[in-house]
């Protein structure tokens, strides 16, 4: 018993030694050194040493999350990977920001708002790239709306490649940014691999900000673009007029949508798409849906067809038209859906359906914006997801899908 009782006991003096207030608290073996060594109780180090580790080391970001890269890079600042313990701080505006960190898609019409906040960042800051859309479009690079890089009209510094890459590779991007400023503030750069043929592959529409192709005045075109006003001439609102009075028309009196179709004429439905009614009978129409209980407007979708290329079996004589089509529902328990269609010639206007559903005020001016159809009556007809000056209407199908938009591509 004697001898077992020693290990106990230097046992239970270890335990209490480490559950003690005073004890169990980390300190870096040279603090004891510092401290028991005369003359050494103070530090010195290089003052620019020291500026550059808090600086690396206290970088706020300034989040430009505009499509799925968004998610991963929320991740990151989440408890599981939690860049926070790198000195990250995420900030809601561009004045108080060090990094801005692009996750995601920029269209043409964003690109000016994101060169806008870039400017208003002060120095010193960097910009990472993270994901291949904001990379190099990456699947829209070549559409319309998309800029093919934000390297067309930013600095990067950083470029976090994947689709989308997850939280560990964006903190491994934050990190190649400290080495980055560590190597700046010693006056080193260290130039990226230079690959000709990837190059070649990828280059886009519009020159990237390092590329000697680039023109000098480019530059100065997109910072105008960035501060031109949002309105304009060419943001006003269409107004159209309905072409000549309205007709005298029969009042609609079945109570339901196939009644519906057959005092307008249509006896059968057709196989390639939603019966098309006579474009004057297409408000009470609408009216008297709505008064049945159809009070969701599900859709507004408009279709360009070239003269001769119309519906399957058309006319080769037919004229270039649109074909607008419309759905309605039911709410509720054993849902209904009613889906019908107009024709209109090339610059024909059709008339506004957004008095009678409030939903059809963004849809009218998205088929307006993409495809050029007018709306009588509507409140406001503009642009809705292009830049206000844009010419053309890009879901046309004459309409090449990668044109060039400068300055933007």
């Amino acid at each position: 018993m004697a001898v077992n009782e020693e290990p106990k006991a230097a046992l239970a003096t270890a335990s209490r030694t480490h559950t003690s207030d005073d004890a169990g608290h980390f300190q870096h073996p040279l603090y004891q050194v510092t401290l028991q060594t005369p003359g050494l109780s103070v530090g010195t180090a290089v003052f620019d040493d020291l500026m550059t580790w808090g600086l690396k080391n206290a970088l706020w970001m300034f989040p430009m999350a505009t499509s799925c890269c968004g998610i991963e890079f929320m991740a990151g600042a989440a408890s599981r990977v939690d860049m926070d313990r790198m000195g990250v701080i995420i900030r809601a505006t561009p004045r108080h920001a060090d990094v801005m960190v692009v996750a995601g898609t920029i269209t043409t019409k964003m690109a000016p708002r994101v060169l806008k906040l870039w400017e208003q960042m002060p120095e010193p800051k960097w910009c990472i790239a993270m994901g291949s859309c904001a990379i190099s479009g990456d699947f829209y690079r070549n559409l319309y709306s998309v800029v093919p890089g934000i390297d067309t009209f930013l600095p990067v510094d950083v470029y976090v490649p994947g689709c989308p890459p997850n939280p560990e590779a964006l903190m491994a991007g934050m990190i190649k940014l400290q080495e980055k400023i560590s190597l700046q503030r010693t006056g080193k750069f260290v130039t990226p691999e230079v690959k000709p043929e990837l190059l070649k592959i990828t280059n886009p529409s519009v020159p990237r900000l390092n590329d000697p192709a680039r023109r000098p005045e480019q530059n100065h075109e997109q910072e105008l673009s960035a501060d031109s006003p949002t309105v304009d001439e060419a943001t006003a609102p269409l107004e159209v007029a309905a072409e000549g009075p309205a007709p005298e028309l029969s009042p609609l009196t079945s109570p339901d949508f196939e009644g519906l179709l057959k005092e307008l004429g249509i006896a059968e439905l057709p196989k390639d798409g939603p019966p098309i009614i006579p474009l004057e009978q297409h408000l009470a129409l609408a009216r008297k849906l709505k008064s049945l209980g159809y009070r969701q407007l599900v859709t507004i979708a408009a279709t360009h067809w070239l003269a001769g290329k119309g519906r399957k079996g058309a006319d080769e004589a037919e004229p270039e038209h649109f074909e607008i089509a419309y759905a309605l529902r039911t709410v509720g328990m054993g849902s209904r859906v009613a889906a019908w269609a107009v024709r209109v010639k090339a610059g024909q206007p059709v008339l506004t359906l957004s008095g009678i559903f409030a939903g059809a005020d963004w849809q009218e001016r998205e088929q307006y914006d993409l495809l050029g159809v007018t709306f009588a009556g509507h409140p406001d007809l503009r642009r809705l997801m292009l830049t206000e000056n844009y010419v053309g209407h890009p879901l046309r199908r004459e309409f090449p899908a990668d044109a060039h938009w400068a300055p933007w591509r």
